[in-house]
């Protein structure tokens, strides 16, 4: 998928801004939208701020509490303000995160700790999940990022 800086972000690039090492592979575009492993021990809020400067949406969930599919769906519901129909099914969740459009953003990124919690209580959720949303940020524009920070079921990509 070609990339190119957008709104906010590619503002910052070409007035000389120094971005943070944390957003700067995404802000950038150094990588491609996709799920990966998260490896900065950043602050959530101080990642936010530097996203929402850009104008970029940050979402976070905090993984502890996300045993179960249902569990997910209605942390990601939450933390993405999905739609009143949101069906909780994978087929609502995908559209879901495919629209967005309620969040006007030049691009998303979803933080999500301890998402290992889930790959322990129920690993296939936890692939079908984390397969759901590289579906999406392979085809989203605006981008897509899913960042996956913790022990982790399986070997994905780094950030």
């Amino acid at each position: 998928m070609a990339f190119c800086c957008r709104g906010a972000a590619h503002e910052c690039a070409r007035r000389g801004s120094l971005l943070s090492a944390r957003v700067e592979p995404i802000l950038t575009g150094q990588r491609p939208p996709g799920v990966y492993r998260w490896l900065s021990r950043a602050h959530p809020e101080a990642v936010r701020r530097e996203l929402d400067a850009a104008g970029w949406y940050w979402a976070w969930l905090d993984g502890r509490a996300i045993r179960d599919r249902m569990a997910l769906f209605d942390a990601c519901a939450a933390a993405l303000r999905f739609p009143a129909w949101f069906g909780h099914t994978w087929t609502a969740f995908a559209e879901c995160l495919g629209d967005l459009s309620w969040l006007p953003a030049a691009g998303y990124v979803l933080g999500w700790e301890h998402h290992g919690v889930l790959g322990q209580a129920e690993p296939e959720t936890w692939h079908r999940a984390v397969e759901a949303c590289a579906a999406v940020c392979a085809k989203r524009d605006p981008p897509l990022y899913v960042l996956l920070r913790g022990s982790s079921p399986c070997d994905l990509p780094r950030l």
